[in-house]
């Protein structure tokens, strides 16, 4: 019978002590989702034509002893320069997206808005590609127009390299 209440003891005492230790060693995002911040957000693109686009993400991550997973949505201004036409304009799009990293796969949907102020587009572009904890990918999308692509220099393969800037998540010392 004292040996029972010793062992239960034991066990007790080493739950309690463990506890506390875990939580003493806990850094931001280890385990838990940080809070959602609002980051700056720039992205580089190909697709028949270049493409840059700037805007403003809220993002967001965790870590814990199998890897990292990280998510944001966005809005964004799009800008796609045509310079080899005189009739061509350059499009300018409006995005609203949103993308999930875990590990190093990185997937994403968007839509957007393009116009070059004669005609105009809504596109879907769901991504698939490769990040860094959220905050740097490489994307390929598939643009899907819904209004016949209005601008067939824009293409419909599109590959990106996009940067949402959360100085939290680059600071991370553990990953």
């Amino acid at each position: 019978m004292k040996l029972i209440l010793f062992i239960q003891l034991c066990l007790i005492t080493s739950f309690v002590f463990a506890q506390d230790s875990l939580q003493t060693t806990h850094k931001e995002g280890y385990k838990k989702w940080t809070n959602y911040k609002t980051t700056p957000r720039f992205s580089l693109g190909l697709q028949k034509a270049f493409y840059a686009e700037l805007g403003i993400a809220r993002h967001q991550y965790m870590y814990n002893d199998l890897g990292y997973a990280a998510k944001a949505y966005y809005t964004a201004l799009e800008y796609i320069p045509i310079f080899n036409s005189s009739t061509d304009k350059s499009v300018y799009g409006l995005k609203l997206g949103y993308e999930l990293n875990v590990r190093i796969l990185a997937l994403g949907l968007e839509g957007k808005y393009q116009t070059d102020f004669k005609q105009n587009d809504f596109v879907i572009t769901p991504k698939l590609g490769l990040g860094i904890m959220g905050v740097i990918h490489i994307f390929y999308g598939y643009n899907i127009s819904t209004n016949g692509s209005p601008f067939p220099k824009i293409g419909h393969h599109q590959f990106s390299l996009v940067c949402n800037l959360n100085k939290k998540a680059l600071k991370n010392e553990s990953w």
